[in-house]
C-alpha cells in the first residue's frame, strides 16, 4: 500500500499569531484520529494550546506531530478492533475521552475510474467511512454510562 502525503502550497497557516489561548480545554481528553498531518496535526495543536490532553493516531511511519505531551498510537483505524484498542489505552491513560475528531481519510490519485480497483475502493473507505463508526461506536458505552 503507497500512502503519499501532498505538499501544500503555499503551506497553511495553522496557528494565528493574532490569537490569545484562552484555555478553553483545560482538563478536557481529545483524541483525535490522523492527528500526526495535515488537519488533524493543526487540531492537535490547537487543542493543545486550549489546554487539552491529547492522544491521537496516525498510521505506522507518519508520526510528525509535537503536541504538548501526546499520547500517540500508531493503528489502522479502519477496523473495529484496533478502535476499541484505542479507545482503551487513551482511557486507561487519561481516565475518560472528552472530545473525539473522527480526522483519519486517505485518497489515492487517479486518471480514470478503471484505474481505481476494488482493494484500492475498500482501502479508502475503511479509512474515510467505516472508521468514523468504529471509533464512535467504541465509545458508545462510555457516554452511556455518562450521558443517557
Amino acid at each position: 500500500m503507497e500512502i503519499e502525503e501532498h505538499v501544500m502550497e503555499p503551506m497553511p497557516q495553522a496557528l494565528n499569531p493574532h490569537n490569545k489561548p484562552k484555555n478553553k480545554l483545560h482538563g478536557k481528553v481529545a483524541l483525535i484520529t490522523g492527528g500526526d498531518i495535515g488537519i488533524g496535526r493543526a487540531i492537535c495543536y490547537s487543542f493543545a494550546l486550549e489546554g487539552a490532553s491529547i492522544a491521537f493516531t496516525y498510521l505506522k511511519g507518519f508520526k510528525i506531530v509535537d503536541a504538548k505531551d501526546p499520547i500517540a498510537i500508531s493503528t489502522d483505524v479502519g477496523y473495529d478492533e484496533n478502535c476499541r484498542k484505542v479507545v482503551d489505552e487513551v482511557v486507561n491513560n487519561f481516565g475518560t475521552i472528552d472530545i473525539l475528531v473522527n480526522n483519519a481519510s486517505e485518497r489515492h490519485m487517479a486518471n480514470s475510474i478503471k484505474e481505481i480497483t476494488a482493494d484500492r475502493l475498500q482501502r479508502v473507505f475503511r479509512t474515510n467511512i467505516f472508521s468514523h463508526f468504529f471509533m464512535t461506536r467504541s465509545l458508545k458505552p462510555m457516554y452511556f454510562l455518562f450521558y443517557f
